[in-house]
Parts: C-alpha cells; sequence; structure tokens
C-alpha cells in the first residue's frame, strides 16, 4: 500500500467536511430513522465540524447519522462535544449566522441548543446503506430538494 493510498481517505473527509461546512443548513438524519430529521446548522472550528440542532424541532443524539444536504445523504457519526468548546462554538455559530435574524441565533447560542450540539465525523456507509442508496436511485427515489436556509433574512 503506498503512501498516497493511504492518505487519500484522509483528504476525502476534509473535502466532505469544507462541503458540509459551507452549507447554510443541514438535516440530521438518524441511522435507522428517517422520519426523525431535524434541522441544524453547522460551523467548522478548526479541523472539526460540528452541528446544532435547532431549538424547538426533533431532539437527536449522537451515534451513526447522515447529513442531508441538496438532497443527498453523507453517512457520518455524532459525537458529544467538550465543555470547554461550546463558547467557541457559540462565537463561531455567532459569526457565521451573525447576518441572520438575532432571535434565531440567540436560540442557537442558548443553554437549551448546546446540548443538541455534536462534533461530525465522517464514515464509509455500511453495505445496506450502499445498497439502499442505489436501489433508491433506481427507481428515482432520490430527488434533488433546494437548499435550505436557516433563516429568511439570510
Amino acid at each position: 500500500m503506498s503512501l498516497l493510498t493511504r492518505t487519500a481517505p484522509a483528504a476525502r473527509d476534509l473535502d466532505l467536511l469544507g462541503d458540509l461546512a459551507a452549507a447554510a443548513a443541514v438535516r440530521i438524519v438518524p441511522a435507522g430513522e428517517p422520519s426523525a430529521a431535524a434541522r441544524s446548522w453547522v460551523v467548522r472550528l478548526g479541523r472539526d465540524l460540528y452541528v446544532r440542532s435547532v431549538p424547538g424541532g426533533t431532539r437527536v443524539v449522537g451515534g451513526r447519522a447522515h447529513l442531508q444536504i441538496d438532497g443527498s445523504r453523507r453517512p457520518v457519526v455524532l459525537a458529544e462535544v467538550a465543555p470547554e468548546l461550546h463558547a467557541l462554538l457559540d462565537d463561531a455559530y455567532r459569526a457565521k449566522y451573525g447576518r441572520c435574524a438575532p432571535e434565531k441565533v440567540a436560540a442557537v447560542t442558548s443553554d437549551v441548543a448546546v446540548a443538541s450540539t455534536f462534533r461530525v465525523r465522517p464514515r464509509r456507509a455500511t453495505w445496506a446503506e450502499r445498497v439502499g442508496a442505489a436501489l433508491g436511485a433506481v427507481r428515482g427515489a432520490a430527488r434533488r430538494q433546494p437548499a435550505e436556509r436557516p433563516c429568511p433574512t439570510c
């Protein structure tokens, strides 16, 4: 196995995180629960990507999930966030979404929203997920939807 082969997955993971970090909003779809999707805001802090559910929406728990953006789903693992990072994350959310309605930014940086914050790690789709996606594409079930905006003022 060459050095190039070993570093390629890491480069792909960083590209994936960069694409997701640029998104205004994503939907978190817990593994095995496609009807429990939760609208979330996403920020990048250093080399890591974080998602935080919009308060009042569906409650999300960590573990295997998909991030849905522009009609496609990307397999991820949602991990807990160290408490000392929450103030930095609040600042990152204010910086990225500061032009949005102040009440929405205040809600996503509230103590209630902190409980729905997760660090995102890319993962390989399981065999069953890959087969399901292929069948969905064959059946025409994969439809592109317009990207969500985090609030009407953005």
